[in-house]
Parts: structure tokens; sequence; C-alpha cells
């Protein structure tokens, strides 16, 4: 009885070869894939920085007055978000308002001693030219009672009075001459302030003084941000110059 031939499944062998390559692809391409993918991640992301202990660092702004005084108002208080400008306290006015003043009587004060320096100054050419018409009256009677004494008709004492009277006259004269002078040199001005009295150039500038102090009692934020530290200022408390008042937290720069 004769054996019958092995029969052979072409179909199944065919269909497996197809599987095997496809699960080989799959093997070869998900290794590509993560790598494109980490390649892709880390052009994306080269220029930043990761951690966990980082912290955000932000500029802090300690504020002083410029000028010492009583507080008389607070305008802010703690964690208060302020901007560049805002009112944070004020301290008392009077006492800048009051050197004002002051300076004001000081410029007063020298314009009233320009103007009698002026006057004085007017006074000693009408001195001036007295004087001199005193001079060449008594010149001439000098001259006169000489003639008189060489003719021998008058006496040696109206000789020496005339000579007196022409001596005081030639002294009025240099007196008023140097009242003159002397009334020149206070009424000049210096190269510094051409045609200002330095009196009154003075009382200017302690006016100028006193309105820049005054602007100074309302102290304004420097810088946007939090206020931090505001329990210092308290009204009635004395603002010592130039010592840290409050703080600003600036809000425009952070690290």
């Amino acid at each position: 009885m004769a054996e019958a031939d092995p029969q052979i499944d072409v179909g199944s062998t065919t269909s497996t070869k197809p599987r095997r390559f496809g699960r080989l692809a799959l093997m070869a391409s998900v290794p590509l894939v993560l790598a494109a993918g980490a390649t892709a991640y880390y052009i994306a992301n080269d220029h930043y920085v990761s951690t966990d202990n980082a912290y955000v660092q932000q500029d802090k702004v300690s504020i002083s007055a410029e000028v010492g005084g009583r507080i008389i108002d607070v305008a802010v208080h703690e964690n208060d978000v302020v901007n560049e400008g805002d009112l944070l306290f004020r301290i008392d006015p009077e006492p800048y308002r009051i050197a004002i003043e002051q300076a004001d009587a000081a410029i007063a004060a020298a314009q009233v001693r320009v103007s009698a320096l002026e006057t004085e100054f007017q006074t000693t050419g009408i001195d001036i030219d007295s004087a001199r018409e005193d001079v060449a009256f008594y010149e001439k009677e000098y001259q006169r009672q000489s003639t008189l004494m060489q003719a021998g008709f008058t006496t040696r004492a109206r000789l020496q009075a005339a000579e007196h009277a022409l001596s005081n006259a030639r002294s009025r004269v240099a007196s008023a001459q140097a009242g003159a002078t002397k009334a020149r040199a206070a009424l000049a001005t210096g190269s510094a302030a051409p045609g200002v009295n330095p009196a009154i150039k003075a009382g200017q500038a302690q006016r100028d003084q006193a309105m820049l102090n005054l602007s100074r009692t309302e102290v304004r934020a420097p810088v946007s941000g939090i206020v931090s530290q505001a329990d210092r200022l308290q009204p009635g408390q004395m603002m010592v110059q130039g010592l840290p008042g409050v703080t600003i937290v600036a809000s425009s720069k952070s690290w």
C-alpha cells in the first residue's frame, strides 16, 4: 500500500513571513521614534534650565526722607501695591513754610538796603559838587586876602581864616569822594551773579532751598512695587533725615 505524500500548506507559510517582518520593523522603529523625540525635545528646550530648588529674587528699595521732621500722614500699609510717584508719607511742612517766609524777609531787607545805598550814592554826588563849589569860593577868598595882606589892607588873622576855610572845603571834597567810592563798592555785583546784589542773591538762594525742602516733605515711591516694613511709619513719629523709613519690593524686575 503506497504512502501518501505529505501536503505543504503554502498559504500558511506565506502569511507568516509578512507578520514576522512587521514585528521586526516595529521593533526597529520604536528606538528610532524615541531617539527622534528625545532629539526634538532637546532642541526645543536647550535654553531652559530646570531645578527643584529655585527662588525668585526682586530688588528691595529702602525709602528715606531727605528732610527731617514729624510724620503727620501715612498713606500706605503693609503689602500695599504702589506705583511710581504715589505718596508714601508726609512730614510736617510748617517749619519749611516758615523758612520760606524768613527767606522772603531777608530778600526784602536786602532790597531796602540796596535802595538806601543808591540814595546814599546819589547824595554823595551832591555833596561832592557842593564841596567843590566851596573850594572854588575859598580859593578866591584866600587869593583876595593874600593880595590885601601884601598891600597892607587886611590882617593876618583874616588871611589865616580864609586859608583854614579853604582847607576845610578841600577836606569835605575828599570825604564826599570817599563816601561815593564806599557806596559804589556796596552796590557792586560780582561776576558770578552780574547785576544782582549779593545780599539779594543770598536771600534768593535761601528761599530756593526752603522751597526745595518744603517739596521734600511729601515722600513718594521712586519705583512701583509692594510696600514692606510699613509698620515703622507712625503719625507723630520723628523722621530722621536719611534714615530708612519704609521698603518697596520692586515688581518691575525679577530673576
